[in-house]
């Protein structure tokens, strides 16, 4: 499974799924939150949430906007950044 997206800010965004067990994402902005259960991405004006079992950041190249989760994915879920609480407080309680 691979997708692309212009971001708004002209960075290249995507997503590279393989087997549900590794995903390589492009266009990444910032690392807001991470456990074993859930992984949360900054791209652009879009937030990014990861969930699934076993999740491990294996490469953080946040100069180059790269990461690479490893783990069992379950779901992926795109949203517009909101205000506090939002998102974060529905996906992490």
């Amino acid at each position: 499974m691979a997708a692309e997206k212009k971001q708004d800010t002209g960075s290249e965004e995507r997503l590279c799924l393989e087997g549900r067990q590794l995903l390589r994402v492009t266009g990444v902005k910032e690392v807001l939150r991470f456990d074993e259960s859930a992984v949360l991405l900054r791209s652009g004006d879009r937030l990014l949430a990861v969930r699934g079992q076993e999740l491990r950041l294996r490469q953080l190249a946040p100069e180059e906007g790269r990461v690479e989760i490893r783990g069992q994915v379950e779901a992926l879920v795109y949203q517009q950044a909101a205000g506090p609480g939002g998102l974060l407080k529905r996906l992490f309680g």
